[in-house]
């Protein structure tokens, strides 16, 4: 592991900073105002003529940076942190010689920065170009975030008085070797029941919470887990309990998930409950990366599994790739890019593999493959999904991704999923039921985003699913402040 000593007269902004030195040194270990790292930091910022002033530097290489002060402390804070992350950026720029994909760029949501820059009256070229010129984006990643936030432009923004919901259902048949979601084994299946009989019970006090607020169903939305491990009795109580919500939505996606888990029995259940669109997901069509990731399912299963559904009626399957799997090389994510062709869904969502610390590839002491042969993955899934006429519609980051990369959903055109835009911009209320759920609240005229949380805990959700009820009671029914 990488080691650094950061010296800092502001060590509030450290770990700013030290987001900024992973996506060049991968995990490291920092030493904040205190020696004993392999490589030496120091950032300073003092203030003069209403400037900000910052200078970063490892020894050999400087950096300094003038910002003016706003009076604005909610700004003042935001460009604080810009202002260092920015210098350490680069400093380790110069220091390596490497220009990460993203630039500077660490969050979550990159089209955010893009549609800031459009409410500021610029046109989309401008926009773009600005974010090359401050975070140093690269071409390919200003691109690609051009082509989605057009396609987001044409969906309807969620109203005022909808919401999105999100059902959890968190037991898989066995737990993957990336995962990091909540998730249980279903095992000899003694949780199952008690859990749907909690939730149930909170799909009931959800509804008497819509009636009360007139918030209407947008986008539902059931993901775990996975929710097909249910048996086909438990998963059609659910769907049934929560009708009235899926009767008012507009679109209904249910994650079907693992390939081993769907039957025609389960997609019955689906079909009939009036589920628009399921995912199959395969991940890879290689049976021995499946075996060593934890799927216990092969590519012949996903084939069985996705032809069933659409001998069912099922107009809309989505299908999810991971870029940089153990074992892979861009050959075979080559491969598997061509097999998922010829079954043909309606759209795909290509990840990158991400190392979380919560998943048994981190136990396992996992390293990210080569970040030059997931770029090249990562480009050839884009160029796969032009090609069966797909355009990308959301992307989200995330931490420890392999070479720096990012999450993208791609559909053929009508296909987007508003879920998942709504839920990568942020543009609509949520009211999230199960364990580990996040319900959202947005308060617009106020400029903030208020959440209630469910506990993660399956056996505490199952005991406290009426305190669950009540905190989303306290969210949506509470005076903006």
């Amino acid at each position: 592991m990488n080691s650094v000593s950061l010296f800092t007269n502001r060590p509030e902004l450290s770990n700013d900073m030290a987001e900024v030195l992973r996506l060049f040194l991968g995990n490291i270990e920092l030493y904040i105002n205190a020696p004993g790292g392999g490589m030496t930091l120091t950032h300073s910022e003092t203030e003069a003529d209403g400037e900000r002033v910052v200078q970063v530097s490892d020894g050999a290489f400087s950096w300094e940076s003038r910002e003016g002060i706003t009076g604005d402390a909610v700004t003042d804070k935001r460009l604080r942190r810009r202002q260092a992350k920015l210098g350490a950026y680069q400093v380790m720029k110069r220091r390596t010689g490497v220009t990460p994909p993203w630039g500077s760029l660490t969050g979550i949501r990159p089209t955010r920065l893009l549609y800031a820059n459009l409410d500021k009256g610029m046109d989309m070229d401008a926009a773009c170009n600005e974010l090359r010129r401050v975070f140093d984006v690269s071409a390919e990643k200003t691109d690609i975030l051009r082509r989605i936030v057009t396609v987001q432009r044409e969906i309807s923004l969620p109203r005022p008085d909808e919401t999105d919901i999100y059902i959890g259902i968190p037991f898989c048949v066995t737990r993957c070797a990336y995962c990091s979601f909540l998730s249980g084994e279903v095992g000899k299946g003694e949780l199952l029941a008690p859990y749907v009989n909690a939730l149930c019970g909170e799909i009931d006090a959800a509804l008497d919470l819509l009636e009360k607020t007139g918030l209407r169903p947008r986008a539902f939305y059931m993901g775990g887990g996975t929710p097909t491990s249910l048996p086909p009795a438990l998963l059609s109580r659910v769907l049934k309990k929560a009708a009235p919500l899926l009767a008012a939505c507009r679109e209904i996606t249910v994650e079907a998930g693992r390939p081993d888990t769907i039957d025609r029995e389960k997609l019955s259940v689906l079909r009939d409950s009036g589920v628009t669109r399921i995912s199959v997901n395969p991940q890879t069509m290689h049976d021995e990366t499946l075996r060593i990731i934890g799927r216990r399912h092969t590519a012949a299963q996903t084939e069985e599994a996705f032809y069933l559904a659409r001998e069912m009626g099922f107009s809309h399957i989505n299908m999810d790739l991971i870029a940089g799997l153990p074992g892979e090389n861009a050959a075979m994510f080559a491969q598997t890019l061509a097999w998922l062709r010829s079954l043909g869904p309606e759209s795909m969502t290509v990840h990158t593999l991400s190392i979380k610390r919560s998943s048994l590839l981190h136990l396992w002491q996992a390293q990210l493959p080569d970040g030059g042969m997931v770029a090249d993955m990562v480009r050839a899934g884009a160029e796969a999904a032009r090609g069966m006429g797909m355009q990308p519609y959301y992307l989200y980051r995330q931490k420890y991704m392999a070479g720096n990369q990012e999450n993208v959903g791609y559909a053929l055109p009508g296909h987007a999923c508003l879920y998942n835009v709504d839920m990568m911009e942020e543009t609509a209320n949520v009211v999230a039921l199960g364990a580990g759920a996040a319900s959202k609240r947005l308060f617009p005229q106020q400029g903030y985003i208020r959440r209630a949380f469910n506990v993660s805990d399956i056996r505490q959700y199952i005991d406290r699913v009426d305190e669950m009820a009540d905190r989303k009671a306290g969210l949506f029914l509470r005076q903006a402040t």
